[in-house]
């Protein structure tokens, strides 16, 4: 065998080493406006409590994960058509969901609440909500509960959709709804921030509709995919270790960890 011959068979081996070495790249979709979940700081950066713990996940996986940043109802048609890999956003585990991507074991736990203004009589009983407008965040389960549950024919409810939970508040603030349907988690942050020195804080009880809203949060993936079975021991990990019990303390008072099984 000829010396170059001999050098290009070796260069050749060395490359096919390293890319079997190479690190997987996992592209995350997300959203960039869902504090203190998901949110872009003042010089951009994305942050929050999941993307902290995702990014854990992450190490534990050995993936390197880029972030894509969309609108919500733009995330499960991006992780369909393979634009993304997986999917987290305080994405609620549906049935109507699992059928067209998987989910991983419980990652939070995400109550349901409306927030109005105190003293405006709203409650979780849609009677009080009769001849009101509610907001509600595009391609959520809550835009479906009150579509499914509660149209506007049969409740006097009427429905606002907007493309960010932000425009939602701003609107509350406005006057221009009467009420908001978000999570409760997502909802303390805006209270804490921002509603509670405006009168506004959670109206009623959260809203105990298991086959609407799941049990809780997961992330979601393609059909079939083995990321799945990564992503749910990198969870249980998080979760026993105290990594997700730390993270969970710097945003809320009280914990959103799915009980052990």
């Amino acid at each position: 065998m000829k010396l170059k011959t001999l050098s290009a068979v070796v260069a050749g081996s060395l490359m096919l080493g390293l890319a079997a070495h190479a690190e997987q790249v996992v592209k995350v979709g997300t959203l960039s406006d869902y504090a203190p979940f998901e949110f872009k700081d003042a010089t951009g950066k994305l942050q929050g409590m999941e993307i902290e713990l995702n990014d854990v996940m992450c190490k534990q996986m050995k993936v390197k994960c880029e972030y894509v940043t969309m609108d919500f109802d733009a995330l499960i048609p991006a992780l369909k058509a393979k634009k993304i890999d997986a999917v987290l956003a305080q994405m609620s585990i549906t049935d109507e969901r699992k059928k067209v991507v998987d989910f991983t074991n419980l990652f939070t736990l995400a109550p349901v609440q409306y927030v109005a203004k105190k003293g405006s009589g709203i409650t979780e009983n849609p009677a009080t909500l009769k001849g009101k407008i509610v907001g509600v965040q595009s391609g959520t389960n809550h835009e479906s509960y009150l579509k499914t549950r509660l149209p506007k024919d049969k409740s006097g409810i009427e429905l606002k959709i907007y493309q960010s939970l932000d425009q939602a508040w701003l609107d509350l603030e406005a006057g221009r709804v009467n009420a908001v349907l978000a999570d409760t988690t997502v909802s303390y942050d805006w209270i804490n921030k921002t509603g509670k020195k405006d009168g506004f804080n959670y109206a009623g009880k959260a809203i105990n509709d298991v086959a609407m809203f799941g049990e809780g949060t997961g992330i979601a993936v393609r059909k079939g995919d083995a990321l799945k079975d990564k992503y749910n021991a990198a969870i249980k990990q998080i979760l026993s270790d105290g990594t997700f019990a730390k993270a969970n303390k710097k945003v809320f008072p009280f914990s959103i960890a799915p009980a052990s099984k």
